[in-house]
């Protein structure tokens, strides 16, 4: 399964290029046992459970008919699955493509979830746990998935699954925060051109040199001062850095309702003061002691990032917000920014 997980997949080319090489896995075998052990699986009940419906095929007319693959050789259905299942009340129409898509490019994932969610196709809980078994899985994670959907279908209520139910492995924790993460983006895309339309444009230009600030920004925050080691890295950095964005976005709508930011008890130039004191702390650590790969360069380079950021939300607030005072938001970004950096401190 491919993923899109931010607007410009250049900020994070080495977890996208992680997530492309797994997900190019092919399946040798049925069911699919290429995460596991040479004979850990054949004598499992889930082993047992897939081969009961090796047999389970589509109706013939749910596959794509000959005309349409061309169409669908490069396209990404589990986006497609969450797009669709994100509108607020898909038709079987909408699914058509969805599930020719995962046809063409072989998802069992998606597949699972159409055939056992029942989104455009007749419920099928047999076709379902064949395409279940299917997945590329860690052991624990394919022994929880069939035993999950064996338990949804056992009442005949045939209950809903998601691919990200049953998760066990740091790469798929990795899969399901950027299934996550683009979702909120889409999100924050659709909320931002509402809020481009009634801008006028100064105020257009700020925010959109704002918004590519933070992106910037927080991606740099996320890959070079967290901790990605083990095998959460990828949805470490993900997680991170969408965060950042939903604040961003939170920001904007609590602002645009006039719920905006008011003098706090510290001063910018105390916060900025602090802020001095605790680069330097930072700077003066050995490599040793920042976690992870952190290093001194990336930490330079995310403050350098973080100025940028906070001169874009100057002039943003400035032409937007005219009746906060600069202070005012310096102290509440420099406040934030001396919150993470008092991260990097602790041992």
């Amino acid at each position: 399964m491919s993923l899109h997980v931010f607007s410009n997949k250049s900020l994070l080319p080495g977890l996208f290029a992680l997530l492309a090489a797994q997900s190019a896995m092919a399946q040798s075998s049925y069911p699919n046992v290429v995460a596991m052990g040479v004979g850990q699986a054949e004598s499992s009940a889930w082993y047992g459970a897939c081969m009961k419906v090796a047999n389970a095929a589509p109706p013939a007319a749910d596959l794509p008919p000959s005309s349409a693959v061309a169409g669908l050789q490069r396209c990404e259905p589990i986006d497609m699955y969450y797009d669709t299942k994100s509108m607020s009340a898909p038709k079987a129409a909408d699914w058509q493509p969805v599930r020719q898509c995962a046809f063409v490019q072989k998802n069992s994932a998606v597949l699972m979830m159409l055939y056992q969610n029942g989104l455009g196709v007749t419920r099928n809980p047999a076709l379902a746990l064949k395409h279940a078994c299917s997945i590329d899985a860690a052991p624990a994670e394919m022994e929880g998935r069939v035993a999950h959907l064996q338990k949804l279908n056992a009442s005949g209520a045939h209950g809903e699954i998601d691919l990200c139910d049953d998760i066990t492995s740091g790469y798929m924790i990795g899969v399901c925060s950027g299934i996550d993460s683009r979702q909120k983006q889409r999100v924050r895309v659709a909320a931002s051109s509402k809020l481009n339309n009634t801008l006028p444009p100064a105020a257009r230009a700020a925010l959109d040199a704002l918004q590519q600030a933070t992106d910037k920004f927080s991606a740099s925050h996320a890959t070079r001062e967290m901790d990605l080691g083990g095998t959460i890295g990828s949805s470490v950095a993900i997680n991170t850095h969408t965060e950042q964005m939903e604040l961003l976005a939170h920001d904007l709508r609590q602002y645009e309702q006039g719920q905006l930011p008011q003098p706090g008890k510290v001063g910018a130039a105390a916060l900025d003061k602090q802020l001095n004191v605790l680069y330097g702390k930072v700077m003066k650590q050995t490599q040793a002691d920042y976690p992870g790969a952190v290093s001194k360069d990336g930490i330079r380079a995310t403050q350098r990032l973080w100025l940028v950021y906070r001169d874009a939300w100057l002039r943003y607030g400035a032409i937007r917000y005219p009746s906060v005072s600069a202070d005012t938001w310096l102290a509440l970004l420099t406040a934030r920014r001396n919150a993470q950096l008092e991260e990097l401190l602790q041992p």
